[in-house]
């Protein structure tokens, strides 16, 4: 038994994809010496566990685009949830453009360098767009957690893995945003934190966490 806990907790230091418990959303942000996000300058992680941190201003017009995704307003958590992934692709897209990581490539080992983003930037990323979202009023059915993670041995997979939460507030029920699985601009996946836990992935993708 002392064996697998020392084994489990090598591989977290190890990579960069390991975290510890935080009690709130920007608690964590704090940890990554990052100051209060706002809808218009907030701040963007690359370069693998957030080596390099850049400034980001959205214009009106940026706003006016992540908002028209949210039109008409979702009426059930399922529909907040399917529309939470055009905005974050979005943001992705947009952050990308202004920050020189729009070329980010899925997964952590594929290509590396500044502009590229491991799980920890990603799920780092992802937590600021969904602050921002509850911040400008677009979610009604959800609230932010921090990020959370999966490790080998006590969880399925082959590295330690991070991902953007949310929970539902009508339930408590808990759901990864995981944008990590895919290349930059593209929707993250959104499923429920149990299914994750266990190693879940998208189909296709055995070479991948």
């Amino acid at each position: 038994m002392k064996k697998t806990l020392s084994l489990t907790a090598a591989l977290i230091t190890l990579s960069a994809c390991g975290t510890a418990p935080y009690s709130s959303s920007q608690y964590y942000l704090n940890s990554k010496g990052m100051s209060e996000q706002t809808p218009y300058a907030f701040e963007h992680c690359h370069g693998y566990g957030c080596k390099f941190v850049s400034n980001v201003s959205f214009t009106e017009q940026d706003w006016r685009d992540i908002a028209s995704v949210f039109r008409p307003a979702p009426k059930t958590p399922e529909a907040e949830r399917a529309a939470i992934k055009p905005a974050i692709a979005l943001f992705e897209q947009k952050a990308g453009t202004y920050t020189g990581t729009h070329e980010d490539k899925w997964g952590t080992f594929r290509t590396t360098g500044a502009y590229q983003h491991d799980c920890v930037d990603e799920s780092t990323n992802t937590t600021v767009y969904l602050m921002l979202l509850e911040q400008k009023g677009l979610l009604k059915h959800h609230k932010i957690e921090p990020p959370t993670a999966r490790v080998p041995l006590l969880h399925a997979g082959r590295w330690p893995h991070q991902t953007a939460l949310i929970s539902e507030i009508e339930t408590s029920k808990f759901f990864a945003v995981d944008s990590w699985f895919h290349d930059n601009g593209a929707p993250p996946e959104i499923v429920p934190l149990r299914e994750w836990k266990e190693g879940w992935k998208p189909e296709r993708s055995d070479d991948r966490v």
